[in-house]
């Protein structure tokens, strides 16, 4: 089987804009000020185009006196404004009890949210709109009152109140541990099918194409310290192939990088190594997010299963939610060639060599601590045992020996923490639910 041209890379990574496009899209997603401008704007435009359409004919001739639309203009306008502070606050408070019951790393999925985003430009937009409004009523006439402009305040009033339903909605279902779950499960297969591209065995094995002792080149962070976000690997790989080297990575996505650290090694570089352009390639954040680090849905997923098994809070069935979670993003990634790292040219030569976790390091990732937290209690040992039988069961050969391994290493626990060998035999029967599946 012969390497692929480009063979890691999806179809807009290998485009020379990907990373101001990646990095355009995810400052949106991030920042709460660009949809709501947005619709700012937009109110803005819709007010002044009802004017300029209406002029000085009340075209829907719905009779409105003058005072009763200012009023009600300025009832639309101050109370809406008023309503938006409120709702932030109450967002505010559910982001803070969100990251207090399940996890710190949950505060980006709050932010990034576009329900949460779209709803606070809708509540806005009627006040701008209607503040607007309010300078158009008499201006041609002082007896016509343009009832185009007045209806098209109040649509706007009637959006924003089923804007408002929608976001409770939204809000609730993010306190919901299993709408959590599914949502950074869905989070993660999608950074999982971006690393590992490949399904286990339908590419080829590409080795180390340089030798530890080669002439190398190191390439330091020059920036502030943050956390590898991204990677634009078709530009990295594009700096290899200029230079006629490979590119290694020294610090996996998701890793925090000093400034001054060694980020790049080129080796056996035949041509002018671009250092800038390599710098560019590293997409650095304050925080680690999701696109390019599936590592870090099953961190956040592990998480809310901790803080569900403290003592503190003692919600085992949490724990199996997110247990369940866990499996489904193993399972995917069980099938995934997650030990390649490479990527070629369109030569197909290696250009890019990059560390990604593998598949013992996304074992132990998933499952080693709430082993560790929650043997004790027996519904998170059966589900542990299930889920290892499980992924046992539906995956490659290939993985079977790292899950045996967690099997002896739950034997192990379980054996530590039950001294009572009926408590014990319970806690190792294998349960789906935890307690209380069929036929258990």
């Amino acid at each position: 089987m012969t390497a692929t041209p480009l063979d890691s890379l999806s179809p807009r990574e290998r485009s020379p804009a990907w990373r101001r496009r990646f990095t355009g899209r995810e400052w949106v997603r991030r920042s709460l000020v660009v949809v709501p401008s947005l619709y700012i704007l937009g109110a803005l435009v819709l007010a002044q185009l009802a004017a300029r359409v209406e002029g000085e004919q009340d075209v829907l001739a719905l009779g409105f006196a003058k005072e009763t639309a200012l009023t009600l203009l300025s009832a639309i306008a101050g109370g809406m404004i008023a309503f938006t502070g409120l709702v932030i606050s109450v967002s505010l408070l559910v982001v803070q009890f969100g990251a207090g019951q399940y996890t710190p790393r949950l505060v980006g999925l709050f932010r990034r949210d576009r329900v949460v985003t779209h709803a606070l430009g809708i509540f806005i937009a009627p006040a701008i709109c209607a503040i607007v409004s309010m300078g158009f009523i008499g201006e041609y006439d002082a007896e016509v009152v343009p009832s185009l402009l007045i209806s098209l305040n109040v649509v706007l009033l009637v959006v924003a109140v089923l804007a408002f339903f929608l976001l409770v909605s939204r809000l609730l279902d993010l306190l919901r541990p299993r709408v959590l779950v599914a949502h950074l499960v869905e989070l993660g297969t999608q950074a999982a099918r971006e690393v590992y591209p490949f399904e286990l065995g339908r590419a080829p094995h590409l080795p180390l194409p340089f030798e530890e002792a080669a002439e190398k080149r190191s390439v330091r962070h020059s920036g502030p310290p943050g956390v590898l976000a991204a990677l634009d690997r078709g530009a990295l790989v594009r700096v290899g192939s200029a230079a006629g080297g490979v590119v290694e990575l020294t610090r996996g996505v998701g890793a925090y990088v000093p400034t001054g650290a060694v980020l790049f090694v080129v080796h056996g570089a035949t041509g002018d190594v671009s250092d800038a352009a390599l710098r560019r390639a590293a997409i650095m954040s304050e925080e680690r997010t999701t696109p390019q680090d599936p590592a870090f849905a099953i961190r956040a997923i592990v998480d809310i299963a901790l803080r569900a098994l403290s003592p503190a809070v003692n919600d085992p069935t949490t724990g199996v939610n997110a247990i369940d979670g866990l499996e489904s993003l193993l399972l995917f990634l069980a099938h995934r060639d997650v030990e390649r790292g490479r990527i070629t040219d369109e030569a197909g030569t290696v250009r890019l060599v990059y560390p990604a976790p593998r598949w013992p390091s996304l074992l132990d990732l998933a499952l080693t601590e709430i082993r560790h937290y929650g043997v004790d209690s027996p519904q998170i040992a059966r589900k542990l045992r299930s889920t290892l039988l499980a992924l046992r069961r539906d995956s490659p050969e290939l993985r079977w020996a790292e899950i045996d391994d967690q099997l002896g290493r739950l034997d192990a626990s379980v054996r530590a923490a039950y001294a009572d060998e009926r408590d014990r035999a319970e806690a190792e029967v294998p349960d789906s639910l935890g307690l209380g599946a069929p036929g258990t």
